[in-house]
């Protein structure tokens, strides 16, 4: 009798419990390592232990992502910093309040027989779309290898894997790839022509944006979305295992190696905490001033809004983190 009474009391403390967590929807972008934040603190419980009960989905591209933000299917949007830049730019009130993962997290990857970026002429180059990150990477790497882009083919080719397998099968000549697909392709033989994350650019990769009105008056809520993930990239930097165990259930893979090579890839690369870098949005907003008018002479401080990570960081939230 005993028993039962006390299971009862624990199943009316669990159910009130979840009663109170406060339900969001948030999107990520995909399943590659440098996307993992939200998926980890989703797996590893870390939202419910913040009073969030919260339901992730998977929206690829940035404009889809935005699109459903504004349009109010999403509470919080993660993603590169460029469809949020420019759709705050063009009169949206988004503004993004974070960033785990401040470079590019890919590498250009070409056929066995290009051994060097001029090489590059005349070659047909897929991306995942334009005006995301994959643009802006190639744009950039063009100006620092001294190529005009008039000078290769650009092709809008899919996601990683449809463009490794493009790779593979001579549709294309170069793209970018993250592991797991970018372990893939060098053990096939494929070229890694420059890891993104090693050049002059700088970028905000993944980011975490919301409206503004949201944040007005759902500031609270935004800060506690803001400590389970901030405890994710945590968990990423600091704990292989517990990291591996989500990788493998997400991407679907049991290769040790892959899994191993795609962890020591993104995991010191981890912003902690997580902000956004400066330089990163700078570089981005000078990259679209030249095509969008409506970026000319933009402030760093229209578009990025540190004031709920100010505060948790002045309360103390990331040196009680342990690994």
């Amino acid at each position: 009798m005993v028993w039962l009474l006390g299971s009862l009391v624990f199943l009316l403390i669990s159910f009130s419990a979840l009663q109170a967590a406060d339900k969001i929807v948030a999107d990520f972008g995909g399943l590659s390592g440098f996307q993992s934040t939200t998926w980890v603190a989703k797996d590893l419980k870390i939202f419910e232990k913040y009073g969030l009960d919260a339901d992730l989905v998977m929206i690829t591209g940035g404009s889809r992502s935005v699109a459903a933000l504004l349009g109010g299917s999403t509470q919080l949007a993660t993603g590169s910093a460029t469809a949020p830049l420019l759709a705050a730019a063009r009169g949206s009130d988004i503004v993004i309040i974070a960033a785990s993962y401040n470079k590019f997290p890919y590498s250009f990857v070409t056929r066995p027989e290009i051994y060097s970026p001029k090489e590059l002429r005349g070659k047909r180059i897929g991306i995942l779309n334009f005006g995301g990150s994959n643009d802006l990477a190639l744009q950039l790497a063009l100006k620092e290898w001294g190529i005009k882009q008039q000078e290769v083919t650009v092709i809008v080719g899919g996601d990683a894997p449809t463009r490794l397998l493009s790779l593979t099968v001579g549709r294309i000549d170069a793209t970018f790839l993250a592991p797991p697909h970018l372990t893939k392709a060098a053990k096939a033989g494929y070229r890694v022509l420059a890891d993104m994350g090693e050049m002059k650019a700088n970028f905000s990769q993944s980011t975490v944006y919301v409206r503004r009105s949201y944040l007005r008056e759902n500031r609270e809520l935004v800060k506690q979305f803001l400590k389970a993930y901030a405890e994710a990239v945590h968990i990423l930097k600091t704990d292989r295992e517990r990291s591996l165990r989500v990788f493998a259930k997400r991407m679907r893979l049991d290769d040790s190696e892959v899994l191993n090579a795609t962890y020591d890839y993104f995991a010191p690369r981890f912003s902690l905490p997580p902000r956004v870098n400066v330089a990163g949005i700078n570089d981005t907003l000078d990259f679209y001033a030249e095509r969008n008018p409506e970026v000319r002479g933009r402030k760093l401080q229209e578009f990025v809004d540190h004031s709920v990570l100010d505060e948790v960081e002045r309360e103390g939230f990331f040196k009680g983190l342990v690994p």
